[in-house]
């Protein structure tokens, strides 16, 4: 087998770089995507710095022997001249949501309805858009971002919100949190879980002695047991049609998630009835507890893979170093020295 050769394609503006016409003399691209950091991020690094400005648009396209894949779309948003040539930083599409503010409120609406409403109104493309469940009100004020407030609704969920390589926007569950919304109960977390953890499943698939080159899997205590969800004083227990008004003794309209300590307790006012309260309570638990399980591991240069796809790690000696899960984290390096590296993190549910 003949070795792969590692090639490029980097637009900015209406600059072009790529392998075989390398104008601007590209020393080394980095590309960063982390489900954990608001937008995606880029750095290239040329000798030369080309006629470009902060705004244009980015993207940079990574392969082997001549075929390449998207894997960054942003803009380009700081432009650093150098005595030995000039150091360019871009953001993804998530930037937008980021820099957008608008006050509105929202009666009666799904969660997703409400993210596609944002997302359009910032110019942000939208992909997969969970519905989720139908808030009774819903605002959002100039005071934060529309990042901000959606973001807030994703981690209520336990749904994850990042953008792909080709810059749409993705509001959805992965994991057990997947499970939450088509059944509704809170025993379904842990149910998911201890199903998710095998090397079994869907997913394409990476294995000791054939493609990794380096992996560490990290196994942490949950962040927590339980959440309760205090919410706007619901008036009664029969879900979203029901009236709604400030009740002396609310108490038996709390939502919970898991049990035993440690604990969250959150006030809620969205939260206007029990159920809601609930599935809040759920999402929290859910997302406090995603990094629990983790394995990052290094491969070979794989432009295709993107954040939210489903992975597996098998036949590494140490049993902890196998599962699958979803990818919540990629780097891309590609330089001189180390051809076309990526580094993934993956999220594997824990088994209770």
């Amino acid at each position: 087998m003949g070795m792969l050769k590692p090639v490029f394609k980097l637009r900015l503006g209406s600059f072009l770089s790529e392998t075989d016409n390398a104008a601007g003399g590209p020393g080394a691209l980095r590309i960063e995507r982390d489900m954990d950091v608001a937008a995606d991020a880029a750095e290239v690094r040329l000798m030369e710095r080309p006629e470009v400005a902060v705004g244009d648009a980015v993207e940079i396209e990574l392969g082997h022997d001549g075929t390449t894949e998207r894997v960054f779309t942003g803009e380009l948003v700081e432009l650093v001249p150098t005595l030995s040539g000039a150091r360019l930083r871009a953001l993804g599409a998530m930037n937008k949501l980021l820099n957008h503010r608008q006050s509105a409120t929202y009666a009666d609406q799904s969660a997703g309805s409400i993210v596609n409403d944002l997302a359009g109104a910032a110019g942000l493309d939208a992909g997969e858009v969970s519905n989720g469940p139908e808030l009774p009100a819903f605002a959002v004020d100039r005071r934060r971002s529309a990042w901000a407030h959606v973001k807030s609704l994703a981690d209520r969920l336990g749904y994850e919100l990042y953008c792909d390589r080709e810059g749409r926007l993705h509001f959805r569950a992965h994991g057990a949190a997947a499970e939450l919304d088509s059944t509704g109960g809170l025993g379904a977390l842990a149910g998911a879980a201890a199903s998710a953890l095998g090397v079994g499943g869907g997913g394409e698939g990476y294995a000791f002695g054939k493609h990794l080159i380096r992996l560490e899997a990290a196994r942490r205590t949950p962040a927590l047991a339980s959440v309760t969800v205090g919410g706007e004083s619901p008036s009664s227990t029969q879900g979203d049609a029901t009236a709604h008004w400030l009740s002396r003794n609310d108490a038996d309209f709390r939502g919970t998630a898991g049990s035993g300590g440690p604990e969250s307790l959150h006030a809620d006012g969205a939260a206007r009835t029990k159920d809601l309260a609930d599935r809040f309570a759920a999402g929290l638990l859910s997302r406090a507890n995603r990094r629990a399980h983790e394995i990052t591991f290094r491969i070979l240069g794989r432009p295709s893979l993107d954040l939210g796809q489903e992975l597996q790690v098998s036949d590494v000696p140490d049993a902890l170093g196998n599962g699958s899960g979803y990818v919540r984290a990629l780097r891309h390096r590609f330089d001189v020295e180390a051809g076309f590296i990526t580094e993934v993190r993956l999220a594997l549910e824990v088994k209770p």
